[in-house]
């Protein structure tokens, strides 16, 4: 389970870590909240795109502006979705599949809805971090997310999690963050080497 801020690397470093597997012909099946929220259709959204607020926005995903800056908040269409992807993302696992997940745990209700649909089994969660500012440069340079989400979800992420280890991002190369991950997942095949 990589948790952390929009633009901390988790995409990067699943799919690296996906790829490294497979390579050694080892199946790791990617899950990411990016896959599950691209289906939000725009009414349902407001996050500061140029179209403007989508009309349903309060039942989907929007940003609001509060005394300690910008916060996201979830409505409860898109909250039957995080639950309905945490979800399925536990029955991979117990259909014996390995799975990484690629996830932002936005708010407590999430976490507790990861928690609900993991219950029996033993995830190993794994704070992906970086600087703030590594995140907001990032975020603009991407191009392809609202300005601010990073900054949004940066004091929400990573409160009560039972992280096993953490990963900066903005410290390690992507190599470097690859080579720790599977280190501490006790899978480094010894003919990595740390970049």
């Amino acid at each position: 389970m990589l948790d952390g801020v929009s633009s901390a690397g988790k995409t990067t470093l699943a799919s690296a870590f996906r790829d490294d597997r497979a390579a050694v012909g080892d199946f790791w099946l990617l899950m990411g909240i990016d896959d599950v929220l691209s289906k939000l259709p725009a009414a349902w959204l407001d996050l500061g795109y140029p179209t403007g607020p989508g009309r349903q926005s309060r039942d989907g995903l929007w940003f609001e502006t509060e005394e300690n800056g910008v916060r996201l908040h979830v409505g409860v269409i898109c909250r039957k979705i995080l639950d309905v992807y945490h979800r399925a993302v536990a029955d991979a696992v117990r259909a014996g599949l390995n799975v990484i997940v690629d996830d932002v745990v936005i708010d407590r209700a999430t976490l507790e809805s990861w928690i609900r649909a993991l219950d029996g089994l033993d995830p190993t969660w794994v704070a992906v971090r970086c600087a703030r500012e590594v995140a907001v440069q990032r975020e603009r340079e991407r191009g392809d997310r609202p300005i601010g989400m990073a900054s949004a979800q940066r004091d929400a992420i990573h409160s009560r999690i039972p992280y096993a280890f953490e990963i900066d991002t903005g410290t390690l190369t992507a190599a470097q963050a690859l080579v720790r991950l599977k280190q501490q997942l006790g899978l480094e095949d010894n003919t990595a080497k740390d970049a």
